[in-house]
């Protein structure tokens, strides 16, 4: 008889519920970090490939809470100057909308060559002492069932590993990039596959 070997129950049924959530799949976050444009970017072009005509993006920033510490490192705090606190404590927003800028440019770009038109809405959330907890509370409140983000600086950051982990009844996409295969030349098939 002449058998074609069957593919491993484990892979073939892992990437079916994968395809069958990204097809039914109605907000996609894509995580946008201001210290891995090139992953946040990657991520964007990658749910776009993922969505479906009647499918939300929602491109998500969720800065960290300037440190108390670079408050404390004034002579005295009280002494500074509405807009100079007002500036400090909007400092990480801002960052965060310079980015998603950027990150328009190439949602459109991207939308053009594929000949796709997805809603994207771009937010920057409020500033938190705890990104990756609030990443995951903001996903959940959205009501979104896929994430996609990019691997972190140099393919090293901590919150992909985390959200990746921690994420209940959400689907965890980590793109890999160009610059995080340079720092990690020795990836596995499975980081490879998502490319």
């Amino acid at each position: 008889f002449g058998f074609l070997p069957r593919p491993r129950r484990a892979e073939s049924s892992v990437g079916a519920m994968f395809a069958a959530r990204c097809l039914r799949a109605a907000k996609i976050i894509v995580g946008v970090s201001v210290k891995d444009v090139e992953g946040s970017q990657a991520a964007m072009k990658k749910a776009i490939r993922f969505a479906q005509p009647s499918d939300k993006i929602l491109a998500l920033h969720v800065p960290r809470m300037v440190p108390e510490m670079l408050l404390s490192s004034m002579s005295d705090p009280g002494d500074a100057s509405e807009d100079t606190l007002a500036a400090l404590t909007n400092l990480p927003s801002r960052a965060g909308a310079a980015v998603q800028h950027k990150l328009k440019e190439v949602a459109d770009g991207e939308m053009i060559s594929l000949g796709k038109n997805v809603d994207v809405e771009y937010k920057v959330s409020a500033p938190t002492s705890d990104v990756k907890n609030g990443l995951l509370a903001a996903c959940r409140v959205e009501g979104a069932s896929l994430l996609v983000m990019g691997p972190g600086l140099g393919g090293k950051g901590s919150i992909p590993a985390f959200v990746a982990n921690q994420a209940n009844g959400l689907t965890v996409c980590v793109v890999a990039t160009t610059s995080a295969e340079h720092a990690a030349p020795h990836a596995g098939p499975r980081a490879q596959a998502l490319r």
